[in-house]
């Protein structure tokens, strides 16, 4: 797992024994939504095949536009766990999609009963998210 999923290079085989307890597989078909604008589930999610398109609703009522298509290695849907607000994205798989999720209330029970590896999970999470808003600031920018 820790090759298939950047996020998780930073533990060792133990430490994934350790933590895997917390988390669940979850399979996604084609076209079926994760989550949807709105929803208060709490909840990230690890992709591990296929892949899954975000979008924003738009200012006009019922129109969305793609903000990323993620596939394998991606973690999508972080800030849910970080908070209670409802989600401002849909996430809707494109094809058939694994994914490991990480709900909220387990991810507070990992920090609380392994905090060194939960900070070296959050570090590996961090570092997807920077690596990918700093794609997200050379495509903008190329746009000038």
């Amino acid at each position: 797992m820790r090759r298939e999923l950047g996020c998780f290079s930073f533990l060792s085989a133990v430490e994934l024994d350790q933590i895997a307890p917390y988390f669940n597989c979850r399979m996604v078909s084609a076209r079926d939504d994760l989550w949807r604008s709105g929803d208060a589930d709490g909840y990230l999610a690890f992709i591990v095949s296929g892949r899954v398109e975000i979008k924003v609703d738009t200012e006009f009522p019922g129109k969305q536009v793609v903000v990323g298509v993620f596939s394998r290695g991606a973690v999508v849907g972080t800030s849910s766990v970080l908070d209670d607000q409802p989600r401002s994205t849909t996430a809707q798989a494109l094809e058939d999609t694994g994914l490991v999720l990480l709900t909220r209330e387990n991810f507070e029970a990992l920090l609380t009963t392994c905090p060194e590896v939960g900070i070296k999970l959050l570090k590996g999470v961090l570092l997807s998210e920077s690596r990918r808003l700093s794609k997200a600031y050379a495509r903008l920018a190329s746009l000038f």
